[in-house]
């Protein structure tokens, strides 16, 4: 019996062709695809499945979610450190990113057009964003619903599907990392909320020195009367 072995030119050859003809090449073409997508909404969903229950397989049985590396026991993240230093590299790649094309007035999604007046996307991509929004939101927010309620009638953790504690819908583990996670944010948001306070103070203090309101020799500070 003669094997069948994976042609790498033949197999990029047929995606340019089903590409071309606005076929999906992960079903072989049986479905079209959508403006701007590269495979069907049918084949679109299910890699996100199967992604998702990757990610929950590895979660469960201490591994990195992204390269499947085993993790300490003693461990309180679901990546490896190799993956956690690579996500925040590529985090911090796209926040400057975004706030490079935010001041140059383009749009933070393609990089190619202006963004609308008071947007942050040109006209383009919001549309694009809201018809993904319309065809994928909807379905991927039921699937994600219903996960949720099968996970808790089954006494399972809703995030990473271990068991339980009565009473609860996430382990111990999963909810240390949301309570970390929360208080994190909370501690971010005051750090910001702070500094945003005191930007104001100072540019207002500015104006009122610039206008001649404060300050030795000011309207204010003279203490001159008419």
């Amino acid at each position: 019996m003669s094997k069948t072995y994976y042609n790498k030119a033949q197999a990029k050859a047929n995606y340019d062709y089903y590409i071309r003809n606005g076929k999906c090449p992960k079903c072989g073409g049986k479905n079209p695809v959508e403006k701007g997508k590269h495979v069907c909404r049918e084949c679109s969903l299910k890699i996100s499945e199967k992604s998702r229950d990757k990610r929950a397989f590895r979660k469960a049985n201490g591994q990195c979610t992204r390269c499947g590396k085993p993790l300490p026991e003693d461990s309180r993240y679901v990546q490896c450190e190799d993956c956690r230093d690579y996500i925040h590299s590529f985090y911090k790649f796209n926040k400057r990113r975004y706030e490079r094309l935010k001041e140059a007035g383009k749009c933070v999604k393609c990089g190619e057009n202006w963004a609308e007046p008071g947007k942050t996307m040109c006209r383009r991509c919001i549309d694009r964003h809201a018809e993904y929004e319309q065809s994928y939101g909807d379905a991927y927010r039921d699937k994600k619903r219903q996960r949720r309620q099968e996970r808790i009638a089954a006494g399972l953790c809703i995030d990473c599907a271990r068991p339980t504690d009565e009473g609860h819908t996430r382990c111990p583990r999963c909810r240390k990392m949301r309570m970390d996670s929360v208080r994190k944010y909370r501690i971010t948001k005051k750090i910001e909320q702070e500094a945003e306070q005191e930007r104001r103070r100072t540019n207002g203090k500015g104006v009122r020195e610039h206008a001649g309101f404060d300050g030795p020799g000011g309207a204010a500070g003279s203490g001159a009367t008419r």
